[in-house]
């Protein structure tokens, strides 16, 4: 399996695993997502719960 880091969008950093995040993005086209990190990477807005809070 490939480990597919997720990182801030504010602060860089790197998102811990079972770490809260919040993601802004649009709904996606099709129901079907296989990979929700990949998806995640290419078409949002990740921020961690330190700067979601700012």
């Amino acid at each position: 399996m490939i480990k597919r880091a997720l990182y801030c969008s504010n602060c860089g950093r790197e998102i811990e695993d079972g770490e809260e995040i919040y993601a802004k993005m649009k709904a996606p086209k099709n129901t079907i997502m296989v990979e929700i990190k990949a998806y995640l990477k290419k078409n949002s807005e990740i921020f961690c719960k330190d700067c979601y809070k700012k």
